[in-house]
């Protein structure tokens, strides 16, 4: 699957929605990545450090189940002055406006598998709309501010940008998997690119 998740994927993730299992999160952080130009730093936080086992043919649950928070730090400089009322978020000084995060499932060293996420307005794959975080603006006109940007990580914050999951399905390869997530955006109207990965996590039978 390049540009489309599967139907069980769908299935499985609108039930995680309703799980709302993110605030049990076990604190498994990968190395945090980065870079010194562009002062954003990735790091994924991991709900469980494994090893999962496949599926059953009854269906998917959450022991079979690893769910990969993706948050980003944004140390670049407050700007000294504003006007009072601010700018959106998405067009903030210094702000890092999230337009795209690829995904590349790597199964014992190996691209196994690819998918590509785009934030609302226009995302890539509904489900998952309620995984990013919100950024309403008002229109010129004034209320109701149901205007809806890009994602926005303002400068001195530590945000999640995103968050997915994977089951392991029971036709999947066994094998230690790393999920490394590209995230595309611009800062200050420039193209930057950060990535992140998920820590080592073994599935099994």
């Amino acid at each position: 699957m390049k540009n489309q998740l599967t139907t069980r994927r769908s299935v499985l993730a609108a039930s995680l929605v309703a799980a709302a299992a993110l605030v049990a999160l076990a604190v498994l952080p990968a190395a945090a990545e980065g870079t010194a130009s562009n002062h954003l730093v990735v790091d994924v936080v991991a709900s469980t450090a494994g090893p999962l086992p496949k599926c059953s043919e009854d269906g998917c649950t959450l022991a079979n189940t690893v769910r990969d928070v993706i948050y980003v730090a944004n140390t670049n400089q407050l700007p000294t002055r504003l006007e009072a009322a601010g700018p959106t978020r998405a067009t903030f000084p210094n702000a890092f406006v999230v337009a795209r995060i690829d995904e590349t499932v790597f199964v014992d060293g190996v691209d196994t598998y690819d998918y590509f996420y785009t934030p609302p307005p226009d995302t890539s794959y509904p489900p998952y709309v309620g995984h990013w975080p919100s950024t309403v603006n008002c229109p010129p006109e004034g209320p109701p501010c149901n205007v809806v940007t890009s994602p926005a990580v303002m400068p001195g914050e530590r945000t999640t940008i995103f968050w997915t999951a994977w089951a392991h399905g029971d036709q999947e390869p066994n094998g230690l998997y790393i999920f490394r997530y590209t995230i595309h955006g611009t800062l200050n109207g420039t193209p930057v690119d950060v990535s992140g990965s998920s820590p080592p996590i073994r599935m099994t039978d």
